[in-house]
């Protein structure tokens, strides 16, 4: 990883600030206001995947290849560089995560960058899931089996074909360039979409597709 300092002791304060974040349980990666990586921690490198001095200088959205992480730093852009969101990825490895984007500031308070947080919550959320499942199964013992039916089952056929895109890692403009519509009428079905299934961002229609196989 591309140390923050070469100060070789110079600034002892600066120095013990990088060991403490590279301590973290939560990655963290550091960008420029251009998006490009500066920085980022060991923990973020295990998540991702890779080696820190691979990604130094490089787009953030050519880092993030799973759809999902790709989906929530979507969303972050449209929403001025913050947004927070759990979501499940499946690369490098299956991870269940809580992502958080906002800027960086200098004591002047001018914005000098963007810093992307990453929680690994796998292991919580298996604990949830597993009382999930026991409660759900305790349901359909007194329920006779009898479930109600899908949300999916109200989508029109426009907004299943244009979540399943969405499912796939699509941007907007793939997605009107496949369904021959305007990209303004894309946002328009993932609106009416995010409505009926009551999904509150891109992220989690990415993890909805694909928890129903829509991908």
């Amino acid at each position: 990883m591309r140390p923050l300092c070469h100060c070789d002791g110079k600034c002892l304060d600066d120095c013990l600030v990088v060991q403490a974040v590279n301590g973290l349980d939560v990655g963290m990666v550091l960008m420029e206001p251009s998006g490009r990586i500066a920085w980022l921690n060991r923990v973020a490198e295990e998540i991702l995947g890779t080696d820190g001095d691979d990604l130094t200088g490089r787009p953030i959205e050519q880092v993030l290849k799973d759809p999902q992480m790709s989906a929530f730093w979507q969303d972050a852009v449209g929403n001025g560089g913050i947004h927070h969101a759990e979501v499940s990825i499946q690369w490098p490895r299956p991870l269940e995560l809580r992502l958080h984007a906002t800027h960086c500031r200098d004591r002047n308070d001018t914005d000098i960058g963007r810093a992307l947080l990453i929680c690994d919550v796998t292991d919580e959320r298996k604990v949830q899931v597993e009382l999930s499942q026991a409660v759900a199964t305790r349901l359909l013992d007194l329920t006779s089996g009898h479930m109600p039916p899908e949300p999916v089952a109200n989508l029109t056929q426009q907004e299943l074909r244009i979540l399943r895109l969405v499912g796939r890692g699509l941007g907007n403009d793939e997605i009107a360039h496949q369904t021959n519509i305007s990209a303004s009428t894309v946002r328009s079905h993932l609106k009416s979409l995010y409505r009926k299934l009551s999904l509150s961002s891109r992220a989690e229609a990415v993890s909805y597709a694909v928890r129903h196989h829509l991908g």
